[in-house]
C-alpha cells in the first residue's frame, strides 16, 4: 500500500491561530486514524518516515506544526503560544481530531505524542479522550517528581521578565560528553542528528520561550499524577516507548516506569518498551525498524479488538 506525500493544510485555533497541520493518507482503505503530536523544537515534517510505516498499514496520519513551532511558528512567533496560552495547544489537538473525523467518519482515532507531545497528548486524552482507541507515549518524561520544582523556577523566571527569552535545554546532552554535538542525546544515529541540525525549523532555530516551558512543564506535572490519570477514559489502551539512555524520562526510563504504576493503578493496559542503550527520538534511533514494528503490533491488536 503506497501513501500520498505529506500533505500541508491549515485550520484557524482559537484566538485566531493559524495552525498548520500535514495530512498523509494510504492508498486505499483507511482503517483508522492517527494524530501525532510532535515534540519541543521541532516539527510535524520530521515524521514523514513514520507516516509512511503508519499509511502503510491503512491508517490515515494528522499531524500539527504545534504553536510556537514549525510553519505555525509564522503566526505566534517561535516558542510561544498566541493567545489563549498553553490552553491552546488542547483546543489544536481537539481541532484536528474533528479534521481527522468528518473526513474519516465512523473510524477508530490513536493519539501518538512524542516527547513534549506525550506531554500535551496525555492531557489531551485526559481533557478530551472519550473516543480513543489507544493513546501512544514516545520519549515521554513520564511522572518525575523533580519537575514541580522546574516549574516554580521557570514561573519565577517568567515574573522577572524573562518570558519571551528562550530556553537553553543543552543540559540533555551531559551525560554524553565528550559529544560530537550538542545533540547527541536524540540518537546513537549520526545521520539523523546531523539531520536535526541542518534543519531550518528545528534545535537551536527553534528554542522554547521560559513562558512556553513554564506552560508545557506545569500540564505535565498535573497530568502524571493519580488526580490526572483518573481523567482518562476507562479502559483506554497506552503504549510507553522509551530509550534507555533517554535523559528526558529519567535513568533507564525510571520517571516513565513510575508514570507506567500509576496507569496500571488506574486499571488501563500499559504496554511499557524501553530499548537498550537507546537514547530520546526512538522513531529516529539506529533500532528505529525495531520501534516502528512494536508500534505496528500494538496498533493492529487494537483495531482487532
Amino acid at each position: 500500500m503506497t501513501t500520498t506525500a505529506g500533505e500541508r493544510d491549515v485550520l484557524e485555533g482559537v484566538g485566531g491561530v493559524h495552525v498548520t497541520y500535514r495530512r498523509w493518507l494510504p492508498d486505499g482503505e483507511v482503517r483508522a486514524t492517527v494524530q501525532v503530536v510532535h515534540g519541543a523544537s521541532e516539527h510535524s515534517g520530521r515524521y514523514d518516515r513514520l507516516a509512511a510505516a503508519l499509511t502503510g498499514r491503512g491508517l490515515a496520519v494528522h499531524a500539527l506544526d504545534l504553536r510556537g513551532h514549525g510553519r505555525t511558528a509564522e503566526g505566534t512567533g517561535t516558542g510561544r503560544f498566541g493567545a489563549p496560552g498553553v490552553e491552546g495547544v488542547l483546543a489544536d489537538v481537539r481541532a484536528l481530531h474533528r479534521v481527522a473525523a468528518e473526513q474519516h467518519p465512523g473510524l477508530p482515532r490513536l493519539l501518538l505524542g512524542h516527547s513534549m507531545g506525550s506531554i500535551i497528548a496525555l492531557a489531551a486524552a485526559e481533557a478530551d479522550g472519550g473516543d480513543l482507541a489507544g493513546l501512544v507515549l514516545s520519549g515521554p518524561l513520564g511522572a518525575d517528581p523533580g519537575l514541580a520544582g522546574t516549574v516554580t523556577q521557570l514561573e519565577s523566571a517568567v515574573a522577572a521578565g524573562l518570558g519571551e527569552q528562550p530556553l537553553d535545554l543543552g543540559t540533555f546532552n551531559e551525560s554524553f560528553e565528550p559529544a560530537r554535538t550538542r545533540y547527541d542525546w536524540l540518537s546513537r544515529d549520526d545521520a539523523e542528528v546531523d539531520a536535526y541540525l541542518a534543519d531550518p525549523l528545528a534545535g537551536d532555530e527553534m528554542p522554547l520561550t521560559y513562558d512556553y516551558a513554564a506552560g508545557v512543564f506545569a500540564m505535565n506535572v498535573r497530568a502524571t499524577t493519580a488526580e490526572g490519570v483518573a481523567e482518562l477514559p476507562d479502559g483506554l489502551p497506552v503504549l510507553l516507548l522509551s530509550g534507555q539512555r533517554d535523559p528526558v524520562g529519567g535513568a533507564d526510563a525510571a520517571h516513565v516506569t513510575t508514570l507506567a504504576g500509576l496507569l496500571r493503578d488506574r486499571g488501563l493496559p500499559v504496554e511499557q518498551h524501553v530499548y537498550p542503550d537507546a537514547r530520546h527520538e526512538v522513531f529516529n534511533e539506529t533500532n528505529r525498524d525495531e520501534v516502528v514494528a512494536d508500534l505496528l503490533a500494538w496498533i493492529d491488536a487494537r483495531l482487532a479488538g
